[in-house]
């Protein structure tokens, strides 16, 4: 189906458009805002990362809201829907991370120095990320631009990838002996995967936006 005019657009679209790019642009700032209190916390706080998550949620159903009435949208409604819900995953995971931190206290109370590296990872990538989501608030979107910001992203994740390789075979060698502590494995080990899929989550947004810039371009 042929897209609407530009004349057409103009006429019912912009407001639409300019609000779905500010609350976008507002869900990603909540996500900046949580990863830095996960950080300084080290995940300690879980109520406080709860209180982050709720200011997520109403955000992305005032988007969907938004998105289910609007009558012409700049972007497919598809794509809109979809990178709402990949932001709003990439918060879910903090919750959920922190949530871990909570169940395993006795083990997790002071976190390892690569669960540290990790968090200052995680949050690089999600400070990248809203630099990207904020482009969407432009008259039209640069392909170039939008690959050079997503790079931002792509070697967050790559950091994350390499610290978390190296933090695993820290714990086989720990506890491959018989006897060893079972759960305290299983809390590092768990928790070390949860934090790097948050870098897995920001990459899969950039990669969205990417295909938003190319269908534009």
């Amino acid at each position: 189906m042929k897209k609407p005019s530009g004349a057409v657009a103009r006429l019912f679209g912009p407001s639409q458009n300019d609000e779905f790019a500010r609350l976008l642009i507002q869900l990603a700032n909540v996500g900046v805002e949580c990863a830095a209190h996960f950080r300084v916390t080290e995940g300690q706080d879980l109520p406080g990362i709860i209180v982050f998550e709720r200011r997520a949620d109403k955000l992305v159903d005032q988007i969907h809201e938004l998105l289910d009435n609007a009558f012409i949208m700049r972007f497919d409604l598809p794509d809109a829907m979809r990178l709402t819900d990949e932001i709003d995953d990439v918060i879910d995971g903090m919750r959920g991370a922190a949530a871990h931190i909570d169940i395993y206290k006795q083990y997790l109370s002071t976190l390892r120095p690569e669960a540290r590296e990790l968090l200052v990872t995680c949050e690089r990538s999600i400070q990248a990320l809203r630099n990207l989501v904020e482009t969407l608030g432009n008259r039209k979107l640069s392909l170039t631009a939008v690959r050079d910001l997503t790079r931002a992203i792509n070697e967050a994740e790559s950091d994350a990838d390499q610290i978390i390789a190296r933090a695993e075979r820290g714990l086989v060698a720990e506890f491959s002996a018989p006897g060893t502590r079972t759960l305290e494995f299983i809390a590092l080990e768990k928790l070390y995967a949860m934090l790097e899929e948050m870098t897995d989550d920001a990459k899969r947004c950039g990669k969205l936006i990417i295909s938003l810039a190319r269908k534009e371009a």
